[in-house]
C-alpha cells in the first residue's frame, strides 16, 4: 500500500541535500524479477518505495460484532546509501512510515499513524533471514513499538497507540499459498508496460490475537490478506489515483482487482488476479470485470466523496456482486503529512438473492483536492 503527499516533499528535500538526481540512481520494477523466500520478505534497499500491507476480518471470543484490522510498513527511500559524510548513528538512508487502523462497528473507526527516521532508535528493517521485517517506535506517549515478525511461516503483528485506544498482537498464517499478480510477479501500472511493482500476495491468512475493544483486551480468530509491493516509479502524470479491492469468498476463492484513475477522469489503467479454491490464479485484463460505484459517503473532516456501495461483475468467473462498506466513516486522514483515503472492511453479497458471499477491502486514492498520492 498507501499514499503520503506531504512526507514527499521531505523526500525530495533530503534527496536534494544528499546529491541525489532522482528515480533513475534506484532500480527499477521489471519483467523476469527472479523471487526468492523468505529472502524477498526483508527489506529492498535498492528500491526506492516497498510496503508490506496486511487487512483483515475478526471475529471477537466475546460475542460482539465482526471487527476489522489495517497495518501497513512502508520504507521510502531517501538515497541509496546513508550519506558518506555521516558517522553518526542517526544517519539513515530510509524512512519508516506506518499505519494503522481498526474498525469496531460497535465504536467506529479508529486510525494511528507513525512516521520515523531508519535508525537503531526510531525504526527499520531488517536484513534477509531476520525475523524483525519492520519495526518502529509507537506514537508520542505509547511506550511500546510496533512491529511485523515473520517466524515459521508465520506473522506476528503488534501495534499500540494509547491516546487513539488502538492496540492489537495478532499472528497470521500459515495459509493457502502466496500468489503472484502480473507475469511472473510484475504488476504492470500502465498500458505500455513501462512502470509497475514487483507484487505478491497471502490471500488467506488464518489469524488469532487479540484487540482492544473498548476498556477491555478480547481473544479473536479470523482471515488476513497481505499484500507486499516493491517498486521506484511514482504514479504517472495522467493519473490521479487508484480504487483496489482484495476480496475472501466463501466459495474458497478470493479475487483482486485494481484500476488507476485518470486526472481528467475514467480509467486509465486496470488489471485483476483471480485465485481458484486449490491456489492456481488468473489474470484479469480490463475487459473482463466491471466496477460500479453506488451510494456515496462525503467526509465532514476533508469534504472528500467516496463511494461505499458498488457493484461488481466478474462474468466469466461466474460472479455478481454486491459490496457494501461495513460502515461509511472509514477515511484515514494523516496529521502528520495532510494526505486522507479510504481504507475500508466490506461485505460482500450475491447481487440478486442478497445471499453472504464474503468479506474484503477496499482502498480508495486521489479522491478529493490535494489528496493525489505520490507513490
Amino acid at each position: 500500500m498507501m499514499r503520503i503527499w506531504g512526507t514527499l516533499l521531505l523526500v525530495l528535500a533530503a534527496l536534494t541535500a544528499a546529491g541525489e538526481s532522482g528515480p533513475e540512481n534506484w532500480l527499477k520494477a521489471a519483467p523476469g524479477y527472479r523471487w526468492s523466500f523468505p529472502r524477498d520478505l526483508a527489506a529492498h534497499p535498492d528500491y526506492k518505495t516497498e510496503w508490506w500491507y496486511l487487512t483483515g476480518h475478526l471475529d471477537p471470543g466475546d460475542g460482539g460484532e465482526a471487527m476489522a484490522f489495517q497495518i501497513t510498513f512502508f520504507r521510502v527511500g531517501l538515497t541509496r546509501q546513508p550519506p558518506a559524510q555521516e558517522k553518526s548513528a542517526w544517519a539513515t538512508g530510509d524512512l519508516v512510515m506506518a499505519h494503522a487502523a481498526v474498525l469496531d462497528p460497535a465504536t467506529g473507526h479508529v486510525f494511528s499513524e507513525v512516521v520515523r527516521r531508519a535508525t537503531p532508535f526510531l525504526g527499520g528493517f531488517g536484513a534477509p533471514g531476520d525475523e524483525r521485517l519492520a519495526w518502529c517506535r509507537a506514537p508520542a506517549g505509547t511506550d511500546a513499538d510496533w512491529s511485523l515478525d515473520f517466524h515459521e511461516g508465520q506473522y506476528r503483528l503488534r501495534a499500540r497507540d494509547d491516546r487513539r485506544g488502538l492496540r492489537f498482537d495478532l499472528r497470521c498464517g500459515p495459509g493457502k499459498p502466496r500468489v503472484f499478480h502480473g507475469p511472473g510477479g510484475f504488476s504492470p501500472k500502465t498500458a505500455d508496460g513501462t512502470s509497475g511493482s514487483l507484487y505478491f500476495s497471502e490471500t488467506r491468512l488464518p489469524v488469532q490475537g487479540e484487540v482492544a475493544r473498548g476498556q477491555e483486551v478480547v481473544p479473536v480468530t479470523g482471515e488476513a490478506w497481505l499484500d507486499r509491493e516493491i517498486f521506484t516509479d511514482t504514479l504517472a502524470s495522467g493519473q490521479r489515483g487508484w480504487d483496489w479491492t482484495a476480496l475472501q469468498l466463501v466459495d474458497g476463492r478470493e479475487l483482486m482487482l485494481y484500476r488507476l484513475r485518470g486526472t481528467k477522469g475514467g480509467d486509465d489503467f486496470s488489471l485483476g488476479t483471480l485465485v481458484e479454491r486449490d491456489g492456481s490464479t488468473r489474470t484479469l485484463s480490463a475487459e473482463e470485470w466491471s466496477w460500479e460505484p453506488g451510494r456515496t459517503w462525503t467526509s465532514p473532516r476533508t469534504g472528500s466523496e467516496y463511494p461505499v456501495d458498488w457493484r461488481l461483475r466478474v462474468p466469466s468467473a461466474g460472479l455478481d456482486l454486491e459490496l457494501e462498506a461495513i460502515v461509511p466513516e472509514q477515511e484515514n486522514v494523516s496529521e502528520q503529512t495532510g494526505i486522507h483515503y479510504w481504507e475500508g472492511a466490506v461485505r460482500v453479497r450475491s447481487a440478486g438473492d442478497n445471499g453472504a458471499a464474503g468479506r474484503g477491502f477496499i482502498e480508495l486514492t486521489g479522491y478529493g483536492e490535494g489528496s493525489r498520492p505520490p507513490v
